[in-house]
């Protein structure tokens, strides 16, 4: 097993229908094997303002090979002029579970 063969991608939104259409077209095209939401609150800069806002966390589990398409489908989707998109490589995992991730996407 290749140690970055699996990523995780985490993306934000504020709107729940949004991040409803994301996961879909993720799932549904096999660009990912599973996605969490979770709600979180954001403080960041933005225009030269202090930020705070509710936001839906993506925690979207995929194929590293895959994470070009992957962008590009959140990219689609997204309701932002500048989507938060972070890739992060899994190095170590469960085998059985990272074994159903590569089953579920190939």
């Amino acid at each position: 097993m290749n140690s970055t063969e699996f990523c995780v991608i985490i993306t934000t939104t504020d709107n729940l229908g949004n991040a409803n259409d994301i996961t879909a077209d993720l799932i549904e095209n096999k660009l990912a094997a599973c996605v969490q939401l979770e709600e979180v609150l954001s403080s960041f800069y933005w225009e030269e303002k202090l930020c705070q806002s509710k936001e839906f966390r993506l925690m979207i589990k995929a194929l590293s090979a895959s994470y070009s398409d992957v962008e590009k489908a959140i990219i689609k989707h997204h309701n932002y002029s500048l989507p938060e998109i972070i890739k992060l490589d899994i190095t170590a995992g469960l085998s059985q579970y990272l074994n159903w991730v590569r089953e579920t996407l190939t």
